[in-house]
């Protein structure tokens, strides 16, 4: 059965190392602002792999010969049941300067270094067990989107300038052991 969403989770070669590509998520579409990896649904008889480029490439207004696939890796469940496949790739491109962003869905991109990742671990949170007063500004406004969930689960939570990346994205970054 093919995947039902899929995600990318993008390297992109820099100056000083390399970085994951991130989104933050437009006003227009689903828990706004946030950030997350490109990708989304997947189409009827589509791979994982084929949904995650796809994806990408509509978002950052990219051709797939500028991503490089690297691994599938272990598919995710979210906490409705959804899964969710990530993909790791890398990207050639020649910075994020010159992408053309879907303004639909992607309101800015960046980058996130990994010597920066190596260096700063993810705090930790349980979200039922920790009071609003304890939680980073920035953690608490995601979580008013999400209502009667907002009290449940627990995540990582990483925050480099000026922006909260918690959930899922946070939980693959954590994976990928940097």
């Amino acid at each position: 059965m093919a995947p039902r969403y899929a995600i990318l989770v993008p390297l992109v070669e820099t100056g000083s190392g390399d970085a994951l590509l991130l989104e933050v998520r437009s006003q227009l579409v689903k828990q706004p602002g946030e950030v997350c990896f490109p990708g989304g649904r997947a189409e009827a008889g589509e791979s994982a792999v084929e949904a995650a480029v796809r994806e990408t490439c509509e978002e950052l207004g990219i051709e797939p010969d500028a991503i490089e696939v690297t691994s599938e890796l272990q598919p995710l469940k979210m906490g409705d049941g959804r899964k969710v496949c990530p993909v790791s790739a890398r990207l050639k491109i020649e910075g994020i300067d010159g992408l053309r962003l879907s303004e639909d869905e992607v309101a800015e991109v960046f980058l996130l270094p990994v010597s920066w990742l190596k260096e700063n671990p993810p705090a930790h949170y349980d979200l039922a067990a920790t009071e609003d007063e304890e939680l980073p500004e920035k953690l608490l406004g995601y979580l008013a989107h999400y209502g009667g969930y907002r009290k449940t689960g627990r995540t990582d939570y990483y925050e480099y300038k000026g922006h909260g990346i918690w959930g899922l994205t946070a939980r693959i970054i954590k994976s990928l052991g940097y």
